[in-house]
């Protein structure tokens, strides 16, 4: 009975270290997004000196789930098929566990969760991806 009770609470312990683990490589830092992410549509997110770029490259013919950098287009009133480009000197990105609070200006916030080392996604389900690790934790 011991050695199962020890087994047990080995197994426990092994379990509470993997989730711990997986738990602070999934932690958000704001320089996450100095790397910058781009999803399949070529639409970009990147921290800079000058604040937070969002751009976003014309795709012909490619029909793409509506993102969140659809709605920075649409809430600046860009058509969905013209290209963007803009640095948001005033904003903000704040975090909470896995998730990224991005506010560019009054009207528009944003929202990301992180779902691997280098993955991010929007609520909509969109996924953007970094080829860099973040330097600084």
């Amino acid at each position: 009975m011991k050695k199962l009770m020890l087994l047990f609470f080995s197994a426990l312990l092994l379990v509470a270290c993997t989730d711990s683990s997986k738990n602070d490589e999934l932690k958000a830092y704001v320089s996450d997004l100095e790397s910058g992410f781009i999803n399949n549509s070529n639409q970009i997110i990147v921290l800079s000196e000058e604040g937070i770029r969002i751009s976003s490259h014309v795709q012909s013919g490619k029909s793409h789930r509506k993102s969140n950098i659809d709605k920075v287009l649409e809430k600046e009133n860009i058509p969905l098929n013209q290209q963007f480009n803009k640095v948001y000197k005033e904003a903000t990105i704040k975090t909470d566990g896995s998730k990224y609070y991005v506010t560019l200006d009054e009207n528009i916030k944003l929202e990301f969760e992180k779902v691997g080392l280098r993955i991010i996604e929007d609520p909509e389900g969109v996924e953007y991806y970094t080829k860099e690790y973040s330097e600084e934790k």
